[in-house]
């Protein structure tokens, strides 16, 4: 079923479903109640997306998904909130439904509203929404950055979202990221060294730079194409020994291109910051860069 089993009372009546035989099989089990305006027609536990069904059907009929929920839906993938985020028009007296969390705000549009199956906000104002809604700044910044990175939305979409928001604490702080995140950032990791190496004064790079190789199209996080330098930021993810070996065949393609690559592991990164710059700076040094007076 296309509600995951999850239908609104107004629907089971429009279908034909007298109101008794609600009652009926909700007394001896067979169906259950979530909130005033929602019935189950199974009794196990609901699924993330009967979740957001049981939302928009017990809220009020112009609700939608919004927030991380509407990334979620779609297909967002990385984030585990299991708690259902819905936007309501300012006025609409949303109900309460369990699990969900209502936003009843000025900010809702119509014309944000994707009506194709479950009503929710298109992704580039569900990314800005959830940032503004975010329980920290680096939340906030990692909710763009996913939606960036599995191209949900492009950065400029994103950037036109973010100009219906006229005062919000995090506006400049999301602002800057995403002129970080057109220029190529793609992860928190990324966005941390750029910052650092803008706080240091070092060259602008180039980022996220394609080269297609035989093997494949490969991106490079970080260049200094002036000093014949690429740093390569590594996360968690490049510790598997697979990918160590890939890294390995990477670097070597691009030394045989002419260029040096430094690889920046975050953990070490992070224990280290300033004495790792204070290296890179007199790396730069050697290869001919000067600070600007």
């Amino acid at each position: 079923m296309g509600q995951h089993r999850v239908v609104g009372r107004r629907q089971l009546v429009a279908a034909g479903v007298p109101r008794w035989v609600i009652r009926s099989e909700v007394r001896i089990g067979r169906w259950r109640e979530h909130g005033r305006q929602v019935v189950v027609l199974h009794t196990g536990p609901l699924t993330a997306p009967a979740l957001r069904w049981a939302a928009i059907l017990g809220t009020c009929p112009r609700a939608a998904l919004d927030g991380v929920s509407a990334l979620q839906e779609a297909r967002l993938t990385g984030l585990n909130d299991e708690v259902v985020h819905v936007i309501a028009p300012r006025g609409s007296e949303p109900r309460a439904v369990p699990g969900v969390v209502v936003h009843e705000s000025r900010r809702f549009r119509t014309d944000d509203v994707i009506t194709t199956g479950i009503r929710r906000v298109r992704p580039a104002v569900a990314a800005v929404h959830a940032a503004l809604w975010a329980v920290s700044d680096r939340q906030a910044q990692l909710f763009l950055l996913m939606t960036v990175q599995q191209r949900l939305a492009t950065p400029q979409a994103i950037s036109a979202a973010l100009s219906q928001v006229h005062r919000h604490k995090r506006r400049r702080l999301l602002l800057d990221l995403i002129d970080d995140m057109a220029a190529g950032v793609q992860s928190l990791g990324e966005l941390d060294v750029a910052h650092d190496f803008r706080r240091r004064g070092f060259p602008e790079p180039d980022r996220q730079e394609v080269r297609r190789r035989p093997s494949g199209t490969e991106y490079l996080d970080v260049r200094l194409s002036s000093y014949s330098l690429v740093f390569e930021i590594d996360g968690a993810g490049h510790e598997a020994p697979d990918q160590q070996l890939a890294d390995l065949l990477r670097d070597i393609s691009i030394a045989g291109d002419g260029d040096t690559v430094i690889r920046l592991p975050l953990v070490l990164y992070r224990m280290a910051t300033e004495q790792v710059l204070d290296r890179v700076e007199a790396l730069l040094e050697a290869r001919g860069w000067r600070r600007a007076a």
